[in-house]
Order: C-alpha cells, then sequence, then structure tokens
C-alpha cells in the first residue's frame, strides 16, 4: 500500500508521556521524554529518577529496556527521563547542538557557542523543577545516563557539580584531549571538602583504542584517591567499537551496578 500522502501515526511505547520544555535559560525549546513504572498510577510512592543525555535516541533503548529489568527484580522501579531536541530532524543538527551543551567552554574540543553552564542551570532550575513537581520524583535519588559526549557529560558533572546526581552511568567518554580535561576536574574535585556519596559505572569498548589509555588513567586516579564514598565500577566491554554495542550494554550493566542492592 502506498503510504506517502497520508500521515502515518508514531509507533508508541508504553507508559510513556511526551513533554514540550522551554528553557530561559539555554534559549532552547527540549522534548522531554518520560517512562513511568508500571505501579506508579496505583501507589502514591516517590520514585528514583534517570535521566538520560541525547534523548533523541537513548529513550527509545530505555523505555523499552527498563521495564523488562524492573520485572526481573535486577533495579528498582524508576521514573526515565530523557532530554531531546524538539523540531530537529537531522542527525547533524543532534550533534551540533549536544556539543553546545555537553562540551564546557574551555575544553580543547569544545565549540564556540558552548553552552554548558546554561544547560547544567536548565538542569537545575528548570527541568529537575519541572519533573518533581509533576511527577512523584525523587530529588535525592538523581542517576545519570550518557555516551560519547554524554558519557564525557556524565563524568564532567561528577567531577563538578558533586551532589546534584547520586548515580552516574558513564561510557566512552575519554577520548585524546577529553581524558586530559577530565584529570583537571578530578584534581579539583580532590581539593575540595565535600564529596557526597556517589555510585559511578564507567565502560569503554575494547575496540575503542583510542579511549584505552584515558579510560585507565582516570580509573587509576579515582582508585588512588580512594574515596571513601564512592563506589566505582568499571567495564571493559570486550570487542565492542564506539557504536550501539557499547551503549545497549553500558545501559543494562549500568543500571545493574549502580542500583544494586546494598
Amino acid at each position: 500500500m502506498d503510504t506517502s500522502t497520508r500521515s502515518i501515526p508514531r509507533f508508541g511505547l508504553l507508559n510513556t508521556e511526551s513533554r514540550i520544555l522551554p528553557s530561559a535559560c539555554v534559549g532552547e525549546e527540549y522534548q522531554i521524554g518520560i517512562w513511568l513504572p508500571f505501579s506508579y498510577a496505583s501507589s502514591d510512592r516517590t520514585y528514583p529518577v534517570l535521566y538520560l543525555t541525547d534523548g533523541d535516541y537513548t529513550f527509545g533503548l530505555a523505555a523499552g529496556v527498563t521495564p523488562t529489568l524492573v520485572g526481573s527484580g535486577e533495579i528498582p522501579e524508576i521514573i526515565v527521563v530523557g532530554i531531546a531536541y524538539n523540531q530537529i530532524s537531522t542527525f547533524g543538527e543532534f550533534g551540533k547542538l549536544r556539543e553546545r551543551d555537553m562540551l564546557p567552554p574551555g575544553f580543547v574540543h569544545a565549540p564556540p557557542d558552548s553552552r554548558t553552564p546554561q544547560f547544567i542551570a536548565f538542569l537545575q532550575q528548570e527541568l529537575f523543577p519541572f519533573i518533581e513537581t509533576h511527577y512523584r520524583a525523587s530529588p535525592t535519588d538523581r542517576a545519570l545516563y550518557g555516551f560519547s559526549v554524554g558519557g564525557f557529560f556524565s563524568l564532567y558533572m561528577m567531577l563538578t557539580h558533586p551532589g546534584l546526581f547520586q548515580r552516574y552511568i558513564a561510557a566512552s567518554g575519554t577520548w585524546p584531549g577529553a581524558d586530559a580535561y577530565l584529570l583537571d576536574c578530578e584534581q579539583q574535585y580532590a581539593q575540595q571538602t565535600l564529596h557526597p556519596p556517589v555510585n559511578l559505572y564507567y565502560a569503554i569498548g575494547g575496540g575503542e583504542e583510542e579511549q584505552l589509555t584515558g579510560f585507565s588513567t582516570l580509573v587509576e586516579r579515582l582508585q588512588k584517591r580512594n574515596y571513601p564514598d564512592l563506589k566505582l565500577h568499571t567495564q571493559i566491554l570486550e570487542g565492542e567499537k564506539h557504536s550501539a554495542g557499547v551503549i545497549a550494554q553500558s545501559f543494562v550493566y549500568g543500571l545493574r551496578k549502580v542500583y544494586a542492592k546494598e
């Protein structure tokens, strides 16, 4: 059947909602995807929240996989929030916007129009209040997942904004240049007196040769510091390159680790 002349509805994902959230902080309109656990409608509980960078492609994965992890008892019931860009039509647009939002000024790979401070303000002043007002979302149990630029951003946030999230899943964020920048951030983090409890899963693909040195160096630094309230889980995903295998496996393995029962 020729469908080119009629509108076809989007395929739905169970228990999801879509919200448009204009940001005065960034000057950008975000599309926010929300996945609610199956018990949400029949309970009055408050739930931990997993925030996803790059929601344009990670939210579909999360909304599809998270229910099975919850159903098998591997992770607790959580709310999933994906941060995407509204009204873009190409992957090139997406790439430019994600780098603008998540590569900070002063970083060698940051674009000239970097707005990372504004994006962080969006999280703190606009997104968190929106989610925690409209949903029974915990303000004290937030997790952040990111891959590639998003993985770098997850590590950056842990080291520069301690306490904003309590759990981090970071994948493939230590390419040359990024590793040195993160080591500088860690040095400043070490000099602070406040190191809130944090649970970090940090992974790369075994085929990401350009990332292996930075991955190992940062892991060794964190281990030598012996931060008393840092639970560090690391993994090299053998045979995987900078692609879908790392995204999918780091998401599943990462959730299992950062939400593991004590």
